[in-house]
């Protein structure tokens, strides 16, 4: 899972232009050399097209940028800096961000940003002149991306896809390629199961949420009084400390247990269990600095669940989130025979291994809550879509609508919210990997769209993020139709 890697990568693309280019412009305390003042363009590569874009900087203004191929309107900037040779600068209509330098070969290079960054090279332009099409080549459809990803980047199994609602009009879409595991060639169908990882953690918070609304929890209960009778020997930094902070990463503690702690899970009696020991070893951990990545947080979380309720954290989940948001498909550890199995390297030769289905295959049992779950891409992005329709009050029969947007905002000095960290550009994202894995889910809290992408091995990262950005496109696309 996304736990097991240093940090957070963000991988999902946006397409900043498709929901139309407009908007209003200020002017700004911007003094940009002589070096950038001028006209420049180039193209950048967005899913479904190649767009040419011009930028034009005068003095004492921030920039103007120009979508020649898209109505070529201004969209004036409207924060940042302008600098001698360099700018980095905001355009909050369509929720973009353009951070470039100038080069020695006289061209500005840098990236345009809307989720991720995508790199972005614009050269100098004569007045009135427009950038040349290069012939660059678009991402294809969602299928085809899967097809060509699982094969150049040598996938056992890829899979990707998206839900949309319009209105009263809904639409899921799943592609796939490959074969179950290097070891077995039957081909990989949709409706599979695979492991998501830490995308668990928000489905972990939905269920914190269910109980804060029933009273049987809070996010600003202290640690101390929710965990007092669970670790009593909890060290004096994390007492004042509060659920929401445990879950946003905010106490400090380590991301996980020391490596012979999570030896010694693995060899738990059972999940619950597991977690009433980790609890002990988490809350005696030196707290680090600053947010720290909350693996061992969703852990803890869980075992709170299971002491207020008596109920076991798998069971719950089961109950309050799974049932009422129709995710049949949804369980615990690897997927079972039948779907795709994760794989790791050889430690000779580097060839990869399927690592089967059994409970060597994932993270220790009582570790579920922080990233146990595997399941269906259409029961993820239904998924994905319930948190959409939550945030704009569109699924107020499962969450009250303050509650679902409280899970969408990270505290003021970090992106990171309960199980879903907050993009640039608006949207929620997590991926997800026990290292055998590479998972992401992704949603637009303003449009009903959730996106998703899942390979069967850990270092797919450019596989994943293209099936993405083509997922993210074939959207944007069939929303504009419905």
């Amino acid at each position: 899972m996304v736990s097991r890697r240093s940090s957070l990568r963000s991988l999902l693309i946006s397409f900043p232009f498709l929901a139309g280019l407009f908007g209003v412009g200020q002017s700004a305390e911007a003094a940009p050399a002589q070096a950038l003042i001028g006209r420049w363009g180039g193209e950048l590569v967005a899913g479904p097209a190649t767009l040419r874009l011009v930028l034009v900087i005068q003095a004492n203004q921030l920039p103007v940028l120009y979508s020649v191929d898209q109505g070529n309107r201004p969209i004036p900037a409207d924060g940042g800096r302008v600098g001698e040779t360099d700018l980095d600068v905001t355009f909050s209509v369509i929720r973009g961000r353009l951070t470039l330098s100038l080069t020695e070969k006289g061209s500005l290079e840098g990236t345009w940003s809307q989720g991720s960054a995508r790199p972005l090279t614009l050269s100098r332009l004569a007045e009135g002149a427009e950038p040349e099409k290069s012939g660059l080549k678009d991402l294809a459809d969602l299928q085809a991306e899967v097809t060509a990803g699982q094969t150049k980047y040598q996938i056992p199994a890829l899979v990707g896809g998206f839900a949309i609602l319009h209105g009263q009009a809904s639409e899921t879409r799943e592609a796939v390629a490959g074969q179950l595991a290097t070891s077995d060639p039957t081909p990989v169908k949709t409706n599979q199961l695979w492991h998501v990882g830490s995308i668990t953690k928000s489905m972990t918070a939905t269920l914190v949420a269910r109980l804060v609304e029933r009273g049987l929890l809070s996010w600003d209960m202290k640690l101390a009084d929710a965990f007092g009778a669970l670790a009593p020997d909890m060290l004096p930094a994390y007492q004042d400390r509060t659920l929401a902070d445990l879950m946003t990463g905010q106490t400090s503690m380590p991301t996980n247990l020391s490596p012979l702690d999570m030896i010694a899970q693995a060899g738990a009696t059972g999940p619950r269990e597991g977690r009433l020991t980790w609890v002990k070893k988490a809350f005696a951990l030196a707290p680090q600095k600053g947010m720290v990545y909350p693996n061992n947080g969703y852990v803890l979380a869980g075992a709170l669940c299971e002491a207020v309720t008596g109920r076991a954290y798998e069971d719950l989940m089961v109950e309050e989130v799974f049932k009422p948001l129709n995710l049949a498909s949804a369980g615990f550890g690897p997927p079972p025979l039948g779907n795709p199995q994760g794989h790791r390297k050889a430690l000779l030769g580097g060839r990869l291994i399927g690592v089967g289905h059994g409970s060597e295959a994932d993270n220790p049992a009582s570790m579920a809550p922080a990233g146990g779950v595997h399941i269906s891409v259409p029961d993820l992005l239904a998924f994905g879509l319930a948190h959409s329709l939550g945030h704009q009050g569109r699924r107020d029969d499962y969450l009250k609508v303050e509650t679902w947007r409280y899970l969408h905002t990270p505290p003021p000095t970090s992106d990171y919210a309960f199980g879903w960290v907050k993009r640039p550009d608006g949207s929620l994202w997590h991926n997800g990997s026990n290292t055998y894995w590479l998972a992401e889910l992704s949603f637009d809290p303003e449009q009903s769209v959730a996106i998703a992408a899942i390979a069967n091995r850990f270092d797919a990262d450019v596989a994943v993020e293209r099936v993405m950005a083509a997922a993210s496109a074939e959207a944007t696309t069939r929303l504009a139709k419905v």
